[in-house]
């Protein structure tokens, strides 16, 4: 009896959260372990050029993930929706370790490129469903710090990465990666499915079931009413059976009358700029083709992963840091000062390797290079990385949200793809100085528009943000409502 009583004490409901939630957790570091993979691969095989690379083909490796990104999205839409949130995540899992099993035998180009898919599209069904497991397996004073799990978890398998790199080949290495993403299939496999999910198919008692498995008996109002809803919306989903082509016109005359609400518009030019401050920080550049980078810095590939794994672990901890400012620091002022400094420093890189190669510095130190290196990996760690995540999750209307986050997605495929494909070509055309400068330039650009439109969000509900977009004043709260409901009225 004694027993049963510690194990009770043991097994909460916070640890069976931690438990579901780690599933997605290992899965993020997974999908941090093939962004990592790519320093060794392309380092390696332009030294032994085992399978032989032109600057086309080694940017197409890269960039593919661009694509696989939007591609595993529309898939994961899919699976998500029709068979559930687990199986998504057990097929990123699955697809993540069919890119390394690919890796791990290949002799040829067109092998790379299945590897790069498989692992493409598992991040992008990875990265979609990820966030939607984490909130609907958790309650809601947990859900902040679960959440903020998953850009941490990213950059740890980052790190597992370039660590074992220092002492692995790129074949030997991706066995390696393969032994630390099997415990995401493991758990997943073991890990209930969401009752989110469940109520939608109408499995009312099994959601019931799995519901208070996780959060035990103190959150059953929010259960209920989320079964009464789900109950509610077939009984309306019944009255359109059939009307195909109204239920058509009706998505269309949506989404146009989306873009004409100042209160969805706003915060997508926000969006859409907050993600080009995050592409061309010059953290992604940097990771994919390290060996040009440092190189660049320090004149040789001497030590290069040593010094790219203390650049992983002081990003790591700068995005931790970062976490704990924005509870602190105001979100303008956060982005003002971070993204300035991300704009001053790409500007000084750009400067100092120009003068360095040309010979020109009156002084030069391998110290100088290192500081520039790691300051910028500080400073993209602690404001571009957590900034862009918050804030997007703060400005995006209710109503509107998930064609906003389609929106999101899609802006940040384009982005990757462009920057990661030029960039090998950029360095022979104006060199990785020049690159580093205009990604400055882009910085800068991107700053001015998103602080022309970004409201201060701190501290303020959703409702009032969105209020704000809508251009009332805070505490117009019921004439705000009032006009909400006109609106609904008048789409009706």
């Amino acid at each position: 009896m004694c027993r049963l009583t510690r194990r009770e004490k043991w097994i909460t409901p916070f640890t069976k959260q931690c438990f579901a939630v780690s599933s997605v957790v290992l899965n993020m570091i997974s999908h941090g372990m093939t962004s990592g993979y790519n320093a060794s691969l392309f380092s390696e095989l332009r030294k032994t050029r085992e399978i032989p690379l032109d600057v086309d083909s080694e940017s197409w490796l890269a960039s593919l993930i661009g694509v696989t990104l939007l591609v595993g999205s529309v898939v994961n839409s899919f699976v998500m929706e029709i068979i559930g949130r687990k199986p998504a995540i057990l097929l990123s899992s699955v697809l993540t370790i069919c890119g390394w099993i690919s890796f791990s035998l290949a002799s040829s180009f067109p092998a790379l490129l299945i590897g790069k898919i498989f692992q493409g599209i598992s991040v992008g069904i990875g990265g979609s469903v990820g966030s939607i497991l984490i909130g609907e397996y958790t309650s809601p004073r947990y859900r902040g710090p679960f959440i903020a799990a998953v850009p941490t978890a990213i950059l740890v398998g980052i790190l597992i990465s370039h660590t074992f790199g220092m002492f692995y080949g790129w074949h030997d290495l991706s066995s390696v990666l393969l032994f630390f993403s099997l415990p995401g299939l493991v758990v997943a496999v073991f890990s209930p499915e969401s009752p989110s999910f469940l109520v939608t198919k109408g499995r009312y008692d099994e959601c019931r079931k799995v519901f208070r498995w996780l959060r035990g008996t103190d959150e059953d109002n929010e259960l209920e009413t989320m079964i009464e809803t789900d109950k509610i919306l077939k009984e309306t989903k019944r009255a359109y059976t059939g009307i195909t082509s109204q239920l058509i016109r009706i998505k269309l005359t949506y989404v146009v009358a989306a873009f004409k609400k100042r209160e969805f518009r706003i915060p997508v030019i926000i969006m859409t700029h907050l993600n080009a401050i995050l592409e061309f920080c010059g953290s992604i550049m940097s990771d994919v083709y390290a060996l040009d980078v440092h190189t660049a810095f320090y004149g040789t590939d001497v030590y290069m992963f040593t010094v790219i794994t203390t650049l992983d672990v002081l990003r790591l901890v700068a995005t931790v840091s970062g976490i704990y400012i924005t509870s602190r620091v105001k979100r303008r002022s956060m982005m003002l000062i971070f993204v300035s400094l991300n704009v001053i420093v790409n500007l000084s890189i750009a400067g100092y390797i120009y003068a360095r190669q040309r010979g020109v510095l009156p002084f030069d130190h391998v110290a100088i290079g290192l500081f520039l290196h790691h300051f910028l990996y500080f400073i993209i760690g602690a404001g571009p990385m957590p900034l862009s995540g918050i804030i997007t999750g703060e400005i995006f209307p209710l109503a509107d949200r998930g064609l906003c986050s389609i929106i999101s997605r899609i802006t940040c495929s384009i982005y990757l793809f462009g920057d990661i494909k030029s960039a090998p070509y950029l360095f022979t055309i104006v060199g990785v100085e020049g690159v580093f400068g205009l990604y400055g330039l882009i910085l800068a650009y991107s700053l001015v528009v998103t602080l022309i439109y970004l409201p201060e969000t701190k501290d303020r509900t959703l409702q009032e943000v969105e209020d704000g977009f809508r251009g009332y004043a805070i505490g117009e709260r019921e004439e705000a409502l009032e006009l909400k409901c006109n609106e609904l009225k008048d789409d009706v």
